[in-house]
Order: C-alpha cells, then structure tokens, then sequence
C-alpha cells in the first residue's frame, strides 16, 4: 500500500493483523501490545507532522513490531529493536536487531516511535529507553503512563529536547500473566512528542 493512499482506518485495520505473542521473558520486561487503534493514531499524528515519510524510524522494544511496520506502511524505512528473540521473529519487517536498551547499536534515526516499559517492574527502565531514544534520533514519539509528565520533560530539557504531551488513551490490556485477575485491564496513557531544539 502506498502512503499517500493509505487512511488512518486502513492504517489501523493493517495494524490488527500483525499478531501479538506473550513474550518469554516474562513480566520483567512488562510486555504488553499496543492496541492498534492506538498505534494507528501515534503513527498518523506523526505522519501529518512529516516525521515518518522518508524518514529512518527505530521502534524500541518493538515486540512484534507493530508501530515499526506501521511506519514503514506510511513511508517511512522501520528497524525493529527487540531483546526478545521470539517476539522479534514475528515483526513483519526486514530489518530487525536484536538488542538489549540502553546498548542500542544504531548510530541515528530520524525518529524514534515506541511503547516502552512503564518501569513498574525494573525501576527507571522507562528512563533508559527514554534516554536511549534521545541519544538516537532528534524527534522522539513515546507511550507512556499519563502520570510522568513530569519526569519526561525534565529529561527532556537535560537532555536539549522540547517535550509535549500530545494525546491521552485508554489502552485496555489483556490478561497476559498469572497474577492477572481480570480479564482486560484498563490503563490511561499518554502519548508525548519530544523534539532536539
């Protein structure tokens, strides 16, 4: 599909294929899909801002890959960054690295789109990503806890990035791990849009 003739509901009907797999590391990692309404709306707020088209986008910890592959359906030349061997195996992408954030082995990108862990289960690990993603690409889209404004834009600014909250969702996650007592779980998140100044 070429993007100029791709809507933002094709987007998001593309992005449901690409299938989801409990990952094998465990909760460590908090591994969780993106819902593809969301990823579908990231991507396309990123794209109307002319910062996928053309450009070299990263997805850290991309599990299978579906914000990657959606920026490669709207342009944009993806690489997948997964540590888990098996999720990575089911991105739909060509380029996919296998690596562990924050020893990232890319030099640059344009743009760095992802849903990194929340830092529930390893403290600060949503830090790490956040500073990795600074250090890779000048326009950093991220998912995260609505609650971190703060801690975002904070390391934003020490690090020479202007930061925005952009979109609020209600991600509702599946019953992934034993401790799960219901079957969807309902998280507000934020997406936030930091750019180099």
């Amino acid at each position: 599909m070429s993007s100029t003739r791709l809507t933002k509901k094709e987007l998001e009907m593309e992005l449901e294929r690409v299938r989801w797999k409990k990952g094998k590391l465990g909760i460590k990692y908090e591994q969780y899909p993106t819902p593809a309404s969301v990823a579908a709306d990231v991507l396309w707020r990123a794209f109307l801002a002319g910062d996928i088209e053309g450009k070299l986008v990263v997805d850290l910890g991309c599990g299978t890959g579906r914000l990657a592959y959606g920026a490669s359906l709207l342009g944009a030349r993806s690489i997948c960054l997964e540590l888990d061997l098996e999720l990575l195996r089911e991105a739909p992408l060509e380029e996919r690295v296998l690596a562990e954030v924050p020893r990232v082995p890319l030099r640059r990108a344009d743009t760095v789109i992802m849903n990194p862990p929340f830092g529930t289960k390893v403290k600060r690990a949503d830090r790490a990503f956040l500073l990795a993603a600074f250090d890779l690409a000048p326009t950093v889209y991220s998912i995260q806890p609505s609650g971190v404004w703060k801690v975002v834009k904070r390391l934003g600014e020490e690090r020479g990035f202007r930061c925005e909250a952009l979109a609020r969702y209600e991600m509702h996650l599946p019953q992934l791990y034993e401790f799960h007592v219901s079957r969807k779980r309902r998280t507000e998140v934020s997406l936030y849009c930091c750019r180099r100044w």
